[in-house]
């Protein structure tokens, strides 16, 4: 296993001092102490069966004297895990810096698998459904063996497993929490619980065989989000009303795709295929609102679970 134990300003990921960008109206930022972590090697495959993938992700330490803490796994959305500021960088974007520093400070560790780089990619939103190598059924092995990983370190409670991810990660949470698919119904242990920050939930909502998730999940989302419209959640949420293991779902108004993002002003992508109204692109923008009513919703959902 190869690490990096220096501090993230060392690294590049300056964004997680508190400072890489520029905050909106409403927010005021402010200078935070540098967190750290570590780069850590796994290994996925591309199918069941397939060949080998060496991936890598970051490792980040909860905060507390406890010697085994509850973990997360934090699944990138299509951007992947780094600023498009500075391409020659590794800058973990603002909502990932933000996301890693809100979790260590609950005191849990995690884990922010990079599931884009090993495979070529630094994002995929631009590429069609047929184009992605990356597709959320592959990523649900990189979730797989980011809970082998997890099962290696001793200061993980492998009791205590959660998942937080966004939009084409939250999409990969969905499917990797699935029991009806095979692979995941005979994994040993299964996460205690999981956080999708606005999926596409059309997959699980219209297909025939029923969606069984292993853990509860909340899903976060906003009103007006027509990247992945709110509206095949609710109908899952409503299919799921009478399970043992329930979706929850928390829509915020006058709210769009990508509204946890700190600082990101509220503009129009013409870039992204296959979704949205044909000629009218898709919203995306931070509302600083809605984040913190979501972060309070997420850190109480996953201490009730978790702990």
């Amino acid at each position: 296993m190869g690490t990096w134990g220096k501090t993230i300003a060392t690294l590049c990921l300056a964004g997680l001092c508190g400072h890489a960008t520029a905050a909106s109206p409403k927010e005021t930022v402010k200078q935070l102490p540098p967190l750290r972590t570590e780069r850590v090697a796994l290994t996925s495959v591309d199918t069941p069966g397939g060949k080998a993938t060496a991936l890598f992700g970051f490792w980040f330490k909860g905060k507390g004297k406890s010697d085994k803490k509850a973990t997360i796994i934090a699944m990138h959305g299509c951007g992947g895990l780094y600023s498009s500021v500075n391409k020659e960088k590794i800058e973990f974007t603002p909502r990932h810096i933000a996301m890693a520093r809100a979790l260590t400070d609950a005191g849990y560790n995690v884990l922010f698998p990079d599931s884009f780089t090993p495979r070529g990619r630094r994002s995929i939103c631009q590429e069609s459904l047929q184009q992605r190598e990356a597709s959320s059924a592959n990523r649900r092995l990189d979730v797989q063996v980011a809970l082998r990983w997890l099962a290696t370190q001793d200061d993980v409670d492998y009791s205590r497993i959660g998942m937080v991810g966004w939009s084409h990660g939250a999409t990969t949470i969905l499917s990797a929490l699935n029991l009806a698919q095979t692979d995941v119904a005979v994994r040993k242990v299964q996460p205690k619980a999981a956080v999708a920050f606005y999926p596409t939930c059309t997959a699980f909502s219209k297909n025939r065989t029923p969606y069984k998730p292993a853990a509860p999940m909340l899903i976060l989302m906003g009103e007006n989000d027509d990247w992945t419209p709110p509206e095949a959640c609710e109908s899952l949420e409503k299919k799921m009303q009478d399970s043992d293991t329930p979706i929850t779902l928390r829509l915020y108004p006058d709210t769009y795709h990508d509204f946890d993002a700190p600082g990101m002003p509220m503009h129009v992508r013409m870039d992204i295929p296959g979704v949205g109204k044909p000629g009218a692109g898709v919203t995306s923008g931070g509302n600083a609102d809605a984040r913190a009513e979501a972060y309070r919703e997420m850190l109480k959902f996953l201490k009730d679970k978790l702990e």
